[in-house]
């Protein structure tokens, strides 16, 4: 059986992955303050290139979403309630 070779993307199109020591340390930075981002939930592939930076979206009710569009893999609910704490760190 012959295998066909498979075709990559143009240079133009590839984006560069980020420094991982930076990714790691923003994740870092996230956990310790329990902190959640569209990128992580939305399993985003330029998570590399903005944690690099150190840039990130983050989602103020925790981690869910009550849009529920079509196109994220952020966890949807129809109804949700911050905590009572939302603002002062909890």
């Amino acid at each position: 059986m012959v295998r066909q070779q498979t075709k990559r993307l143009p240079s133009w199109l590839s984006r560069p992955m980020g420094q991982p020591s930076k990714l790691h340390t923003m994740k870092n930075i996230l956990r310790s303050r329990n902190l959640h981002t569209v990128c992580e939930s939305a399993r985003c592939p330029n998570i590399g290139e903005c944690f690099s930076k150190p840039t990130a979206t983050f989602m103020i009710l925790g981690d869910v979403c009550t849009r529920g569009c079509g196109f994220c893999a952020v966890e949807k609910t129809s109804t949700f309630s911050p905590s009572p704490l939302w603002g002062e760190g909890g």
